[in-house]
């Protein structure tokens, strides 16, 4: 493509993005001071109690949320700025379809994606995930195009700032997100490598700095949480009795940790979900079974990869699907857009409510509603997921290495989603649901006569 072809068909940046802005400014102005949950309400506890309430967030979430939400104590601010965030990058990848032509990407990727209720919702919300999902479909798409080009011009530069500390330190599975930029540094000339170790670098420096600085003092991590909740429910009875064998179901050593903190096995039974582990851990009238001492805990580890997991796989592979289906129908809790009302009262926070009876308050609402009772078709990822199969194919069958290198990230995450998620909530496949944003242009650009901008 010559650059008349592209001049002719460049759509301005900057009126995008007051569009997108000015769309996303009326949304937060709907729910003012923004959406707000139960991880919310945490986040806000840990900042405003000085760490003595612990939300088990990752550290620099908590430092993003520090340096916005604590000298004023208004959540609207560091909503405001991920918000921001959101918009420049799908600015950005946007403006980048309309430049090279890929009209019917972007406009899917406008209306679809940019747009869609859960993206906005999500974006308008003090949670990690919205900022996490953009981010990472931003810092995707400059890696590809990096890679193509064999430079790290002074837009990548930029986007990378603001999108990589999101995507690789906003949530625990991010950092397996640090396999694209290290993939990148390998494939960039000498010259091109400082500059993405200049951006880097940084952001990791300070990622170090919050993890030391505000450790947690118990945190639950990643593998202990499926191993308690599967264990559990291994337990589950069964009316048909076929494990009356001979052979237990879980080992003598699990049932002892189980109920080494003064639970019986039938109240921790009692509080076990198909869907959620909350309430084995969380509930105040339930077990509380993170209380665990740490032997009990580490039992509860040992035996399940030696005994536990092998002689009950078919529940543990049942539960994984069913908690995937659950989280990609939407199915999981939902703040509504009126909940700061519950949660700003348990805070100290100076935000108000506000606009609350306004037309576009209304407006909004009605919209939710809409979209949320139709959420299995228009809040699912299976757009995305369904691209992650067709760009990983055809990336692979033309050896095409950065857009190989984009799916594959995709399905590292999913494996990761898939596996280790003990609960269902839709947000955390909403990076999916935003993948198309980099792989539609990776599935129409992926032979070497595509242009490179």
């Amino acid at each position: 493509m010559n650059t008349a072809q592209h001049r002719d068909s460049r759509l301005p940046p900057g009126l995008l993005f007051c569009a997108l802005a000015l769309i996303y400014s009326l949304w937060l102005v709907a729910c003012w001071p923004g959406i707000l949950g139960q991880d919310s309400l945490a986040i806000i506890l840990e900042v405003e109690s000085n760490r003595d309430f612990q939300s088990n967030k990752p550290p620099l979430w908590y430092l993003f949320n520090l340096a916005l939400y604590g000298p004023w104590r208004l959540v609207e601010i560091p909503i405001a700025c991920q918000m921001l965030i959101c918009t420049l990058v799908c600015t950005r990848i946007l403006s980048w379809m309309w430049t090279n032509r890929l009209y019917k990407s972007f406009f899917y990727g406008l209306l679809g994606v940019a747009l869609a209720p859960s993206v906005l919702y999500y974006a308008s919300s003090l949670y990690s995930d919205g900022i996490y999902a953009i981010a990472l479909a931003g810092m995707l798409f400059e890696v590809w195009r990096c890679w193509r080009q064999r430079r790290l011009d002074m837009t990548a530069c930029w986007m990378l700032t603001i999108t990589v500390p999101f995507a690789l330190f906003s949530r625990p599975n991010g950092i397996l997100n640090a396999i694209a930029i290290l993939a990148l540094a390998i494939a960039l000339p000498r010259v091109h490598r400082w500059r993405l170790a200049a951006v880097v670098v940084p952001w990791c420096v300070l990622a170090a700095f919050a993890h030391f600085e505000f450790k947690q003092r118990n945190p639950i991590g990643s593998v202990f949480p499926l191993a308690l909740y599967e264990t559990v429910g291994f337990l589950e009875h069964r009316p048909m009795g076929l494990w009356e064998r001979g052979e237990p179901r879980v080992t003598a050593a699990t049932v002892d940790a189980l109920t080494s903190s003064g639970n019986s096995l039938e109240k921790i039974l009692q509080f076990h979900d198909h869907y959620y582990w909350d309430p084995l851990i969380f509930f105040p009238q339930g077990p509380a079974l993170l209380g665990l001492s740490k032997d009990a805990k580490n039992t509860i580890l040992r035996e399940f990869f030696t005994y536990n997991l092998w002689h009950n796989f078919p529940a543990f592979a049942a539960s994984r699907i069913n908690i995937f289906l659950y989280s990609s129908l939407a199915d999981g809790g939902f703040a509504g857009s009126t909940n700061a009302e519950h949660i700003l009262p348990q805070t100290h926070s100076n935000s108000e409510i506000r606009f609350r009876h306004g037309v576009i308050h209304r407006w909004q609402v009605d919209w939710l509603d809409f979209t949320f009772k139709y959420r299995a078709i228009l809040w699912t990822p299976w757009a995305g997921l369904i691209l992650m199969m067709l760009a990983g194919a055809r990336t692979w069958r033309r050896r095409d290495r950065p857009g190989m290198l984009v799916c594959a990230i995709f399905w590292f995450q999913l494996f990761a989603v898939f596996t280790l998620s003990i609960a269902g909530e839709y947000r955390y496949l909403l990076a999916f649901f935003v993948a198309p944003l980099v792989l539609l242009p990776i599935f129409a650009a992926s032979d070497s006569s595509s242009s490179n901008v």
